[in-house]
């Protein structure tokens, strides 16, 4: 009866703590500090960010990464904009609470999400 709301398969699951993950080191580069010190590595830092959400955005809803991917290329966007305009600190937020999402779907292995999409991805 317990597993009857899961519908996190672990290929999903380990999608979600590796954009949480991500989600985290890009908000913390894009601090003030950070930036000024090594701003190009906050560059690199987006850039694989994006490129990890665009491999989970064609991963599709199948496997039901995309809904982690396209908040992933939304955050790598804005931890790379945000430094510039001195806002870091809002990164920093958003990737704390993409990230809390992430691990915590991951744990219990149950998103709304994927039940609003009829998606599950525990089979």
């Amino acid at each position: 009866m317990a597993q009857a709301r899961i519908n996190v398969g672990p290929l999903d699951a380990r999608a979600r703590q590796v954009a949480g993950a991500l989600a985290i080191v890009g908000g913390l580069t894009a601090l003030d500090g950070f930036f000024q010190a090594l701003g190009f590595l906050t560059w690199i830092v987006c850039a694989a960010m994006m490129y990890v959400g665009i491999l989970f955005a064609m991963g599709g809803f199948k496997d039901g990464t995309a809904a982690f991917g396209y908040p992933l290329l939304i955050l790598s966007v804005l931890d790379a904009w945000l430094p510039i305009v001195h806002k870091g600190y809002w990164g920093l937020l958003a990737g704390i609470f993409v990230a809390v999402g992430a691990f915590q779907t991951a744990r219990t292995r149950q998103c709304p999400i994927n039940g609003l999409l009829g998606v599950n991805t525990a089979r």
